[in-house]
């Protein structure tokens, strides 16, 4: 099957629930992640190590996927990684109920690759998905991953309150990803993502970029720019899953306040991506990555200035709702040359990586010195910094790379 072959509508779906399964993935692992360093026996410093563990894999599935994805295609990937990552995270359930530290390291490895490799290839099928159409369709793909989480986070809260054991809530939620991956995953087109496929012409492989086209990516400036907007962006995601709550708390807020800020967060996160498309539309995508931007900035500033204004769930709102479509919108603005997309797309899911790494512990060492709202300072003059070069990501004509 190729995408020639599968109405829009349809791919469009198929890769919204796959969107949905890389969100189901993650947020089993992260609501249970207090009783896996429970019963791992770990302390801050080496839980703290321990999911840099899971972020190490997860590049390390990036840099390995993309090679793949180009000879394979996204949909072998997808399958492979998906239904991978679901033996992986059953096996982390049952390493940590069996307080196997060192099995434990390896699982959390192999589940932060499968989700590097897997979160690589379901960016370039939206890529495409959203290429081949009119309209901008990428914000809703990624509302997909959201509402994946928010049900993955649920259904964790669930068997929390009902005494449901880590082992068996890994288990239970890996083979739902499995049978959803198999239903979903394999009727994607079969061509998706590869550089040279059968079903190509003899003109269309004259096109075909080289392993040194693709390579010359990573020194592109417009590539480049796109990137250092994405790390704003993604610093800013990470800071509130990471700090937000710890912050209010500091500042004299009770733990529900905390609590409730970050999920007004992810809820407003969900929000725009599911209905963020339409003013994309409407405003251009470089319009609208200025005023989400914006919008991002100025909710964080609201949460820097509490102990002043005392709106925090104001603040956390219009944080989710600016953050909520920076990272689509940038993948979007990389991907209209098709010969390049997928190593483009491979950039800037790098950078959100890597950044996402190095973020949250940089930002706790500034912390640590001067208080996390003076940390919160960093990401609000890296989106501020990114609108400068928000040129790159408007409209342009892919250049034929026959002229």
């Amino acid at each position: 099957m190729s995408s020639k072959t599968l109405s829009p509508r349809s791919w469009y779906w198929l890769a919204f629930a796959s969107f949905g399964v890389q969100g189901l993935y993650f947020s089993t692992w992260v609501s249970r992640t207090p009783e896996i360093q429970k019963l791992l026996g770990l302390d801050t410093a080496q839980m703290g190590l321990f999911t840099l563990a899971m972020a190490l894999g997860s590049l390390s599935g990036l840099l390995i996927g993309g090679p793949i994805i180009a000879r394979l295609g996204t949909r072998i990937v997808l399958i492979f990684a998906y239904c991978g990552g679901a033996v992986f995270l059953s096996l982390l359930g049952v390493m940590a109920q069996m307080h196997n530290h060192q099995l434990a390291t390896l699982s959390i490895i192999l589940v932060g690759f499968s989700g590097g490799a897997g979160g690589l290839a379901i960016n370039i099928e939206g890529a495409n998905v959203d290429r081949s159409s009119p309209k901008s369709l990428l914000p809703s793909l990624h509302g997909a991953f959201s509402l994946g989480s928010l049900l993955g986070g649920a259904i964790g809260t669930v068997a929390i309150v009902n005494g449901v054991s880590v082992e068996a809530n890994l288990i239970g939620m890996s083979a739902l990803v499995f049978i959803v991956t198999l239903l979903v995953t394999t009727r994607l087109p079969r061509t998706s993502g590869m550089h040279v496929h059968s079903d190509m012409n003899t003109d269309q492989i004259a096109t075909v970029a080289t392993a040194r086209d693709r390579r010359r990516v990573w020194l592109e400036p417009q590539t480049l720019m796109v990137a250092f907007i994405v790390i704003g962006f993604n610093l800013a995601e990470g800071t509130a899953s990471t700090w937000l709550p710890i912050a209010l708390v500091d500042a004299g807020l009770s733990s529900a306040i905390a609590t409730a800020s970050y999920t007004v967060f992810a809820g407003a996160m969900a929000v725009g991506r599911l209905s963020g498309g339409p003013i994309v539309d409407y405003l251009g995508r470089a319009k609208a990555l200025i005023m989400f931007a914006a919008l991002t900035a100025l909710g964080i500033l609201i949460v820097i200035l509490t102990g002043w204004i005392a709106i925090p769930l104001v603040g956390a709102a219009l944080w989710g709702l600016g953050n909520s479509i920076g990272f689509p919108l940038c993948v979007s603005a990389v991907s209209e040359d098709p010969r390049l997309a997928g190593s483009r797309v491979g950039v800037l899911v790098v950078a959100s990586n890597t950044s996402g790494i190095a973020g949250p512990p940089l930002l706790g060492f500034i912390g640590q010195v001067a208080g996390l709202f003076s940390a919160f300072l960093v990401p609000f003059f890296l989106l501020l910094a990114g609108m400068a070069f928000n040129r790159a990501t408007r409209a342009h004509t892919p250049v034929d790379a026959r002229r």
